[in-house]
């Protein structure tokens, strides 16, 4: 399997400078729109690339619900070949992935904290292992799943939480 720089098969559009940007707020790409695409609360379909933030240094796909929102430069969007490379993997990869996470580590060498921001240059150099696109399809979708577990264990703990306090408030007003 070959390394390929990503300029080489994704292109990149970095988001506008929020203070040029025209729309309505509902209709700008925000942080929470970021998260909920990453969470799986809003529909993806094929073909839709993802979103970088470049702030947290993070990958998620592109939903239907946001697609045609306006991104800030926070953002950097990626389009890319869905028949090369699968979203999910590509967010799995940026995300969790052993190869990226030594890549940015020595680009961040010598940077301060304030200074972690990754840039378009940066991402672009950023080389990736592309396995056939059913091993991405797989694992992807594993990827995928685990965090929609993930988020279904945590909200379960919260609400065993909530039903642990209010069981006890119970008790002491029975006292």
């Amino acid at each position: 399997m070959e390394s390929i720089a990503l300029n080489e098969i994704i292109q990149f559009t970095l988001g506008k400078n929020p203070t040029r940007i025209r729309e309505q707020a509902d209709e700008i790409y925000s942080q929470e729109d970021f998260e909920k695409d990453l969470h799986c609360i809003n529909t993806t379909k094929e073909g839709m690339g993802c979103i970088i933030n470049l702030i947290k240094s993070k990958c998620s796909p592109i939903s239907e619900q946001t697609e045609v929102k306006c991104i800030t430069s926070n953002f950097l969007r990626c389009n890319f070949d869905t028949g090369k490379i699968y979203p999910w993997f590509f967010c799995y990869q940026f995300n969790e992935g052993e190869d990226f996470e030594q890549q940015i580590e020595m680009y961040h060498q010598g940077t301060t904290l304030s200074v972690k921001k990754l840039n378009i240059k940066t991402i672009g150099e950023l080389k990736i292992n592309l396995p056939d696109l059913e091993k991405q399809r797989i694992i992807g979708n594993l990827y995928r799943q685990s965090m929609i577990q993930s988020d279904l264990m945590i909200r379960q703990a919260e609400n065993i939480r909530k039903f642990t306090i209010a069981l006890l408030h119970k008790m002491e007003e029975n006292q």
